[in-house]
């Protein structure tokens, strides 16, 4: 809702990293609870195709810009060998 009102370019960046930093604070409760159901021997893993340089581009993001304001330069340097669609288990994408 909020990236639907008028907006300047900076407060629509700071959004979008809000906005990721909470997906991102998400998975990682997810991971602690899936954590606990391995410990108790009750997950269960789907396989799924997934985009890993989407995923690390996403990754990226939510440390760019403050990077660059302290002048560091944060790059995705995977080689082309790399597949970009992986198999991988859908509770650890």
């Amino acid at each position: 809702m909020l990236m639907d009102t008028d907006l300047d370019v900076t407060q629509q960046e700071y959004v979008r990293t809000a906005q990721e930093s909470g997906k991102a604070l998400v998975s990682l409760i997810n991971e602690v609870l899936d954590q606990a159901k391995i410990e108790f021997g009750k997950l269960e893993l789907e396989a799924v195709l997934f985009d890993i340089r989407a995923i690390l581009d996403d990754v990226l993001s939510l440390f760019s810009e403050k990077s660059q304001g302290k002048g560091v330069e944060v790059i995705n340097l995977l080689s082309t060998v790399v597949l970009y669609h992986m198999i991988g288990f859908s509770k650890c994408v």
